[in-house]
């Protein structure tokens, strides 16, 4: 049996090129892969501005780029007797998926000082983060749920997430922001404060 060196060379030389071409697409598919995810920001420990503003350069250094900011709301403390918070929402794009977003906000907790999330009590805290959306993601894993499970139920986080985008919807339910917070008790201590992430 003959055999066709230069032909099987030939063969192998359109495989490889080939399979670096398809390697290429899949590695542009996977650079444009990026999600839209808002965030819920809270803090009532310290210079509480100051722990928002550099708990956002933390997102924007190791999570993606920072889309848009909302103002700040101050409010009284839910769920237990503490001082009065500062919260905020922001809308990032990131190429991370949800677990290795988790595993970066938990970090960036920790390096400003946060104590551990095993408590099941609400507390005071120097920094609180919490994914809100994630694309029209619906996720429930022991770790992370998405969309927050109670995100729909407070005021300081529904506030600050339709100033950034009014036509947000929960894709578990299909309900709107605007129309949970129609539908939930007003509180008239939160106060809208003056803020501008872009002049910092």
């Amino acid at each position: 049996m003959q055999i066709n060196f230069f032909g099987k060379i030939k063969f192998l030389r359109v495989r490889v090129i080939h399979y670096i071409y398809l390697s290429k697409i899949k590695k542009r598919i996977y650079i444009l892969k990026e999600s839209i995810v808002y965030f819920s920001l809270g803090s009532n420990i310290g210079d509480r501005k100051s722990n928002l503003i550099n708990c956002i350069k933390l997102i924007e250094e190791k999570a993606g780029n920072i889309n848009l900011v909302s103002s700040i709301y101050k409010n009284s403390a839910q769920g237990f007797d503490g001082d009065y918070f500062y919260n905020l929402c922001l809308e990032i794009t990131t190429s991370k998926n949800p677990q290795q977003l988790l595993s970066i906000i938990l970090k960036i907790e920790q390096e400003m000082g946060r104590k551990s999330r095993d408590s099941k009590n609400y507390e005071s805290r120097i920094i609180d983060i919490d994914i809100i959306l994630f694309d029209d993601l619906v996720l429930a894993e022991k770790n992370l749920k998405i969309p927050h499970p109670k995100f729909h139920e407070r005021n300081f986080v529904l506030l600050p997430l339709i100033e950034i985008n009014n036509q947000l919807i929960n894709p578990k339910t299909n309900i709107s922001v605007e129309d949970y917070l129609k539908n939930i008790k007003p509180d008239n201590s939160i106060e809208k404060l003056n803020f501008n992430y872009q002049e910092v």
